[in-house]
């Protein structure tokens, strides 16, 4: 089993602020935490893909990326996810080949169509529904796949087209690197992951997880794909302390773990709260269900107690 750690981009009071130790983000915060995720020994790097979130500075997701690149070794570096609809994707894809050769063969590239209007909206992008959204991030793929791997592309569809655009240097990886789809949407996204995906990833409980891989199993059966070549990464926030005491002392400093109202998106997540032993036993429940890679948060970022317990006391028992 694999384990990756997010790196936020923007922190401070908003809906979507989870950090508990942290009011601003900055570059050196960032980089420090790489290079701590890197020398522990975790096997990925995530970033979000945010232009403006919290009441602070955001960094940008694939600029941030590059420096964690090129100031890590081992970690495998990816956008957890990248929302198509900010960048052309011709672009994206000469950003991944040439992140992919920062990197030294080290990215993934995570997609998404989404979800955050108010910041496409001030940025002056237009924010179509959600199945435009997805039909074009569909191409993007497509799109993507091709100028990774072939001299010279030539692709007309609905919402991009190219005449031979070069992406020239290919990226490291052969034949490629991996395409990772994000979002649980049936009809849809998944859909998509099926028919395009390398690996899957969301978030939840195992009751949504499970009935979620029923409908990608579906959906590959429909397309004649492997279900069992598709990679599982579920994504969480975690608190982790020696003690429950210790668990509780977080907790009172981060009191929307608790209980969330129901009207809270904090609710719909399964975050791994407690000890190294309580935490264990809930992503084991995970890895039975077929879960190949865990994406964590901590909520104590930019601390180092909970990487270093975690891979201290977590990580053994899945290896």
């Amino acid at each position: 089993m694999r384990f990756a750690v997010n790196v936020p981009t923007s922190a401070g009071s908003s809906e979507y602020s989870t950090l508990a130790f942290c009011d601003q983000i900055d570059w050196p915060t960032q980089r420090d935490y790489g290079r701590l995720v890197d020398d522990l020994g975790f096997d990925g790097l995530a970033v979000p893909d945010h232009l403006m979130t919290g009441d602070g500075a955001t960094t940008e997701c694939m600029t941030t990326l590059t420096g964690l690149a090129s100031e890590t070794s081992d970690v495998t570096v990816f956008p957890k996810t990248v929302n198509n609809e900010l960048r052309h994707p011709p672009l994206l894809a000469k950003m991944g080949a040439t992140l992919d050769g920062v990197s030294e063969g080290r990215f993934k590239l995570g997609m998404g169509a989404g979800w955050k209007a108010d910041e496409a909206v001030a940025f002056g992008y237009d924010w179509p529904d959600a199945p435009d959204r997805l039909r074009a991030m569909e191409e993007a793929i497509e799109l993507t796949k091709r100028l990774w791997m072939e001299e010279s592309v030539t692709y007309e569809g609905e919402y991009y087209c190219v005449e031979d655009a070069v992406c020239t240097p290919h990226p490291i990886q052969n034949p490629r690197p991996a395409i990772m789809i994000g979002g649980g949407g049936e009809e849809f996204t998944l859909r998509i992951t099926a028919k395009h995906a390398d690996e899957w990833n969301f978030w939840g409980p195992i009751e949504v997880i499970e009935h979620k891989l029923d409908v990608l199993e579906s959906h590959c059966e429909t397309y004649e794909t492997s279900f069992d070549d598709i990679d599982i990464s579920w994504f969480t926030r975690c608190i982790i302390r020696e003690t429950e005491a210790e668990v509780e002392a977080v907790l009172d400093e981060a009191p929307r773990f608790r209980d969330p109202d129901e009207d809270d998106p904090m609710s719909s997540y399964n975050n791994l709260i407690g000890t190294p032993a309580e935490v264990a036993s809930e992503i084991e429940a995970y890895r039975e269900l077929g879960v190949d890679e865990v994406d964590l948060e901590f909520v104590d970022f930019p601390e180092r107690v909970g990487p270093e317990l975690f891979v201290n006391e977590v990580v053994p028992e899945f290896r």
